[in-house]
């Protein structure tokens, strides 16, 4: 479908989401959904009715939540691994009559969770979220957060915004066997088919989520789009350059540098990996809402990543890095002074890991204590397997979707995505939200010949306005 066969598209945004003011949003507490929600809020006023998220029955309490926000938004307590979401049949009915889009960002991101785990999240929680959307009177859109790894086993490949064919097989028939299969066979599974074809068990499930939709597309009569980023990082420029939070994908290869966890990994640096920041992520799902369309023979794909654009190499990620954490106060947290991120080939990397750890591995066997050192030791080896396939292959997704929305869109929702990323300066300001959010110390660090203190909030502090002289990261949110 063009843009101007759409009946709002990326150029009437602000007329869509004044016509479709009301937003079932899933998974608002994670680092993407958080994102979504400020941007919602902060450029679109017109959103005054009601922003829905189901949650967890843990969620935190509404004094956190500023007082103009709270009056947007009604927490649903709800579950996305539990049938209709575990939503009480009044939230129910208000979903169905008032919302107008809905946005599914609930899922688990571990690379390392059990098969079942993973399917659970992430395949069988979209399609719970589905049903409660087939209910919904006047559903404008329906937005399905993937990953751009779908298609991990396509090695080294320009990857287009389609389904692929399934590497192991019809998708429903896999499903059906894995729905059949007791844990033990389960993990057999994944075992010796999953994590033989992709790098993990979440890649794997987002995959075959994509793939029943595809098939189910026609006969569920949804307008679902699809959105695929790339390893989600910090944001660029909203709410503030740095924001991040949460210790998974690349975060966790910035932390295990900065705290000298791991020196040493898997992968060639000069292999090209795909790093999006989050603000972009969250412009291109509020943009891809206004296309879709129950009437198209198939969901619109929007990939939104950085490797067919301007890619950072996994050495200039590695020289990003230590450049930054070799030049800060110690972190608090750091076991041990050695910072590094050196690449290695697999073979290399166990003789080098044998010649550095092997004399320790075998004395901590005959002894019960040595806690820490057994931790450090697993995380040096656990990691970077984890990184393995993403540091030693590389893909390249073609991203003219996107760029067709973004060319479109209002100053408000423009990603410039097109105009490429500053690595240099990005990877400053992300390293320096790491610092701040996630291992929440006071940072100061030169921008711009200028010196200025980043620190973290606490969960209940409201921010003070921004002033020019002093750009505090925490005033600025």
């Amino acid at each position: 479908m063009s843009p101007q066969q759409y009946k709002f598209g990326p150029a009437k945004a602000k007329e869509f989401y004044t016509e479709n003011n009301v937003i079932f949003l899933t998974g608002a507490t994670g680092f993407v959904g958080k994102t979504i929600l400020e941007k919602l809020l902060r450029s679109f006023p017109q959103i005054t009715n009601k922003i829905f998220d189901t949650l967890r029955s843990q969620f935190s309490t509404p004094q956190e939540f500023h007082e103009k926000v709270v009056q947007k938004i009604v927490p649903v307590k709800g579950d996305i691994t539990v049938d209709l979401l575990g939503l009480s049949e009044a939230d129910q009915r208000m979903i169905h009559e008032d919302t107008r889009v809905v946005i599914n960002s609930a899922a688990s991101v571990s690379f390392d969770d059990p098969l079942n785990n993973a399917l659970e999240m992430n395949t069988r929680g979209p399609f719970r979220t589905f049903e409660i959307a087939k209910g919904i009177k006047n559903l404008a859109a329906f937005v399905h957060i993937s990953t751009c790894y779908v298609n991990a086993p396509m090695f080294d490949a320009h990857i287009d915004e389609i389904v692929y064919p399934h590497p192991l097989g019809e998708p429903e028939a896999i499903y059906e066997a894995m729905t059949k299969m007791s844990y033990e066979e389960i993990r057999n599974y994944e075992r010796s088919v999953v994590l033989k074809t992709y790098p993990n068990t979440y890649t794997f499930s987002k995959s075959l989520t994509e793939h029943l939709i595809q098939k189910q597309y026609k006969t569920m009569g949804l307008p679902i789009v699809i959105v695929r980023p790339s390893i989600v990082t910090a944001a660029k420029a909203e709410p503030v350059p740095g924001w991040v939070e949460g210790v998974a994908a690349a975060n966790k290869a910035v932390v295990s540098c900065a705290l000298g966890q791991v020196q040493e990994w898997i992968g060639d640096g000069s292999k090209k990996t795909d790093l999006i920041p989050v603000d972009i992520v969250a412009k291109v799902i509020l943009l891809a809402a206004t296309t879709a369309s129950s009437s198209q023979p198939r969901p619109n794909i929007y990939h939104v990543g950085t490797s067919s654009i301007n890619p950072i190499t996994w050495g200039h990620f590695g020289t990003c890095l230590t450049d930054y954490w070799l030049a800060v106060d110690r972190p608090r947290r750091r076991v041990s002074d050695d910072i590094r991120f050196e690449m290695y080939d697999l073979p290399v990397f166990k003789k080098r890991f044998d010649q550095r750890f092997g004399e320790q591995i075998k004395t901590l066997a005959q002894h019960k204590d040595g806690k820490k050192l057994k931790i450090r030791i697993s995380k040096a080896m656990a990691v970077p397997m984890t990184f393995k396939t993403f540091a030693t292959s590389q893909w390249f997704f073609d991203v003219s979707n996107t760029l067709a929305l973004d060319d479109a869109a209002p100053v408000e929702l423009k990603s410039g995505l097109r105009s490429g990323m500053d690595w240099d300066r990005y990877m400053e300001d992300y390293n320096a939200g790491v610092h701040a959010f996630i291992l929440k110390e006071k940072v100061v660090r030169p921008v711009g010949g200028a010196s200025y203190s980043i620190q973290p909030l606490k969960r209940k502090e409201l921010p003070a306005a921004a002033t020019p002289e002093k750009p505090d990261i925490a005033a600025r949110l």
